[in-house]
């Protein structure tokens, strides 16, 4: 029988196998080996990289324009001199948006009498003046950052605080 010569050669997944086939002799058998390979993969959790989220605080200056009411007065003196009757009492009254306060003095004459010398009108008118108002506000931003192979999902928008 001859020598088999064998000669191997090896990648990284495959092995390629020649072999001398001997002179067949019609008695013997003649038996070639078949060679299989099999892949065998494992898998494994292993750290790609990490996320790092830090959180601010951003301050920023704010003005607001803000309308206010406010009131003013308006004093009005009328002059009436008119003579009260004996036991006549005045009492402030309303007159629409105006409130009447009536004003009395005794005069001197030979008779003591009240006489009603003037009123006073009030009345006041709503008005309206434009300010600015500023104050500090703040609102919360993060930054995100990765490192290896790690990737994140695209930012959503915040809702507003």
């Amino acid at each position: 029988m001859e020598k088999r010569k064998r000669n191997r050669k090896q990648t990284d997944h495959e092995v390629v196998t020649q072999e001398t086939v001997p002179t067949l002799v019609p008695t013997e058998p003649v038996v070639i080996p078949l060679i299989h390979e099999n892949l065998q993969v494992e898998k494994q959790w292993v750290e790609a990289g990490e996320v790092v989220i830090r959180k601010r605080v951003e301050a920023r200056t704010e003005t607001v324009p803000v309308e206010l009411g406010f009131e003013e007065v308006q004093v009005e003196r009328v002059p009436v001199n008119r003579v009260l009757a004996d036991g006549e009492t005045l009492a402030p009254r309303q007159e629409g948006d105006t409130l009447v306060i009536p004003v009395v003095e005794e005069e001197l004459v030979v008779l003591k009498r009240r006489v009603l010398r003037e009123e006073v009108r009030v009345s006041k008118q709503r008005m309206m003046r434009q300010e600015q108002v500023s104050d500090v506000v703040r609102s919360e931003q993060i930054d995100v950052e990765t490192t290896g192979r790690l990737q994140t999902q695209p930012e959503t928008p915040s809702l507003p605080t």
